[in-house]
């Protein structure tokens, strides 16, 4: 038998792993599609359970604020937690699950992995003691005795705040224009968790393609949610200077929060009716001395997508925002702010205020 010449071999050779390469990758892409950019990756065991029984026990578990207790009862989509189950720790120091990779918004004990006391939203351990430091969603606690289901600022709600759907903020809630109503928590966030969340953002179709979720709303994430506390990795907010333009962090407070939202509730210039959102931080005076980014008080871009130096601030750009000052979840301080804005100590009570406010030092 004649014997290939070596450079038909290695051509041979090499059409062979290129053809192997190729089988490898279509039977990734096609067999486990949910590793490609997915908000999920792992067993699907983590999150979900066939028929909620496993030797004779049911798999699916109830969290009642303090303990989970396994419950006989299915949850919608075969899930084994809830919102709130799959994003609670029954510790401090978790800032993350170890399985699931969900992202921890309710410590039942207070939080200890960062000086900011939680992740970027804030953390709903602190409406524990007093509900006037967050949102009191459904399955932390009771109602609010205090103010109801009114939103301060806004119109009542029929039931108590839910994570997601129509009584929410996450997945379908109807709240957009062109966005359609969905009651159901678990319906409200489907193909959510599981959707490619590259951007573009800003979807009213498709829950991935959104800002945390949030319908419509744009901006860049965090991918350790801010647990760092560190202005060289943090969230970009999407800000604009029209309270109508509906892609803004401000937008989604304002869908409950209207008059806290509205240039009637506001007014549009200086002397405001009630502090300004959606307003550009002024280039002169005072406000011309925040040039470095703070965390105490974050501001929203024109275009998150291209922040040339994340570290630094515009005034004359930049804009003013509702997350400026509050924490989306809960805080350990009066109205969910970012900061002890009730201290007895004035440098303390100041901390945010004089961010961009620097002549009040």
């Amino acid at each position: 038998m004649t014997k290939e010449p070596n450079n038909v071999a290695v051509r041979r050779n090499g059409l062979r792993c290129l053809n192997r390469l190729m089988f490898l990758l279509l039977f990734t892409l096609f067999c486990f599609p949910l590793s490609l950019a997915a908000k999920v990756t792992g067993k699907c065991v983590n999150c979900h359970t066939m028929h909620n029984s496993q030797a004779g026990q049911p798999m699916a578990y109830d969290f009642d604020g303090t303990s989970f207790t396994k419950t006989a009862t299915p949850k919608g989509s075969l899930l084994i937690y809830d919102c709130i189950g799959c994003h609670s720790a029954t510790n401090g120091t978790t800032w993350q699950d170890s399985i699931t990779k969900a992202p921890i918004v309710f410590n039942t004990v207070a939080p200890t992995y960062n000086t900011a006391k939680g992740l970027a939203g804030g953390n709903f351990y602190y409406m524990l003691s007093d509900d006037i430091h967050g949102h009191n969603v459904l399955g932390i606690k009771a109602q609010d005795p205090t103010l109801g289901l009114t939103p301060p600022g806004g119109s009542a709600l029929t039931t108590q705040l839910r994570c997601a759907g129509t009584w929410g903020c996450h997945g379908h809630n109807g709240r957009q224009p062109g966005d359609t109503v969905e009651p159901d928590q678990t319906k409200a966030m489907k193909g959510g968790h599981h959707g490619d969340d590259t951007p573009p953002l800003g979807s009213l179709t498709d829950v991935a393609k959104n800002y945390r979720f949030l319908l419509g709303i744009t901006g860049k994430e965090d991918t350790d949610w801010e647990k760092d506390n560190i202005n060289t990795s943090h969230n970009e907010y999407q800000g604009a200077t029209s309270f109508g333009t509906n892609t803004t962090i401000s937008y989604l407070c304002g869908e409950c929060h209207g008059n806290f939202h509205s240039s009637a509730g506001v007014g549009s210039v200086s002397p405001w009716l009630r502090h300004p959102t959606d307003a550009v931080l002024k280039s002169s005076g005072e406000y011309s001395a925040y040039t470095i980014y703070s965390t105490v008080a974050p501001v929203a871009r024109p275009n998150p997508d291209s922040v040339p130096d994340t570290t630094k601030v515009t005034p004359g750009t930049d804009i003013v925002m509702c997350v400026s000052c509050h924490r989306a979840h809960a805080s350990p301080y009066f109205k969910m702010i970012r900061w002890d804005y009730k201290s007895s100590t004035f440098s303390i009570a100041l901390e945010g205020c004089n961010v961009c406010h620097t002549s009040k030092n």
